[in-house]
């Protein structure tokens, strides 16, 4: 009876620690973009996003991404790149020297589609400038193995919701428009 009765116990712990080895982090790999789209009075810009880290906290399935169950992104301002040493130079001072920081707080994922992408629903808290808020977005997620998952989307966003002025240049001729895009296109891999 005591046998039988430590028997259970033990792989009752044991099923609940196979359990918590099912989520795995994953850092982004180098080939991972984010990049930047805006406006100006003048003409349309881009911007690199060239340095970044933080991970993705996901689970592999028999069909591809199971479960998405944080993420977390960290962005210098200096590691953003517009091409341009005066763009640079005003996004910089916009934007001061607070890093930029994501984090999942929610996600739900769709049914898997077309070459196994799923669309998955998230919520998150993006900070800017030192002014936090929440974001709301839809994401395409993929397996590429069971080390690997492909993850792209965008989020629209003002620059005024985050205390951030739009840049200007030449005597305020040159007006950035206060609507931005951000877009990704990133692998992570354990």
């Amino acid at each position: 009876m005591k046998r039988s009765l430590l028997l259970t116990v033990a792989l009752a712990f044991l099923a609940l620690g196979v359990a918590g080895w099912a989520v795995q982090s994953y850092t982004f790999e180098s080939s991972s973009k984010i990049w930047v789209e805006g406006t100006s009075s003048v003409h349309d810009w881009e911007c690199q996003v060239a340095q970044f880290a933080g991970a993705v906290d996901a689970e592999a399935g028999e069909n591809g991404l199971a479960k998405l169950s944080g993420t977390t992104l960290a962005v210098p301002v200096r590691g953003i790149d517009c091409d341009n040493g005066t763009m640079n130079g005003k996004l910089r001072d916009a934007l001061g020297s607070t890093p930029i920081r994501y984090t999942l707080t929610s996600a739900t994922l769709g049914a898997p589609a077309a070459e196994g992408w799923i669309t998955i629903r998230t919520t998150g808290q993006l900070t800017i400038a030192g002014t936090t808020r929440p974001a709301q977005m839809e994401v395409k997620g993929k397996a590429i193995d069971g080390n690997r998952f492909r993850f792209t989307g965008q989020h629209a966003l003002k620059m005024t919701d985050f205390g951030v002025d739009p840049p200007t240049a030449l005597l305020g001729t040159l007006k950035t428009g206060d609507q931005v895009t951000v877009h990704f296109d990133a692998t992570v891999s354990r």
